[in-house]
């Protein structure tokens, strides 16, 4: 049976923001008196999850929101720099075109996430976007009351361990994305229903 529901994350799952985020760390490193990686280091940190790359980088908690907010703030000059991944247009569309509703929970900001997705824009149900790092079991339990769904027909999409403990937490079926922030052996770690190595891929999983 088909999820009436699939709440996306954004950043590493439909956007391609990878490559944005690793320019603007070592400024925001200086900014908020953290260590900054050097690439070698980030593709290790991709195996960790995020409390651990937290604190492996030595990053203040109580800094996390002004670190979010900074970053939602840069990326809204830059997000004619940052592309959807290959296949998510038609991912979503045919999501759409077979009636299983689109929602995005992500930490960025809602204008970002527009901007990016384009006319895609049009084709989501629901946006609950600034969830803190760590808050979004909350955002899915509120997001499915709002809509009156129930939690066994829907579905995240993640690129994290977070947003896969987050699933747990709301009592909702995950699906763990490949091509993202986290690595994949580590996302198959936290016990997703299932890991997709392909936007076509996340569409059949949804909709089996």
């Amino acid at each position: 049976m088909a999820y009436r529901i699939a709440l996306f994350d954004f950043d590493g799952v439909l956007a391609d923001s990878a490559a944005w985020f690793a320019d603007q760390l070592p400024e925001l490193a200086r900014r908020h008196r953290f260590r900054a990686p050097d690439a070698a280091e980030i593709e290790r940190l991709r195996k960790l999850p995020t409390r651990e790359v937290v604190k492996a980088l030595g990053v203040s908690p109580l800094r996390l929101p002004g670190i979010a907010a900074g970053l939602r703030n840069r990326m809204a000059s830059d997000a004619d720099q940052i592309q959807l991944f290959d296949g998510v247009r038609p991912m979503l569309q045919r999501l759409q075109d077979r009636g299983t509703r689109i929602a995005i929970v992500s930490s960025n900001g809602e204008p970002n996430v527009r901007a990016v997705l384009g006319a895609s824009a049009s084709l989501v149900s629901a946006f609950s976007c600034g969830a803190s790092l760590f808050g979004k079991g909350h955002r899915f339990t509120s997001l499915l009351r709002k809509l009156e769904i129930e939690p066994a027909r829907a579905c995240a999409v993640g690129d994290e361990v977070r947003d896969i403990d987050a699933a747990h937490r709301a009592g909702i079926a995950s699906v763990a994305v490949s091509w993202g922030y986290g690595a994949a052996e580590t996302l198959s770690g936290a016990l997703p229903d299932s890991v997709a190595t392909t936007p076509a891929e996340v569409g059949d999983l949804l909709l089996a």
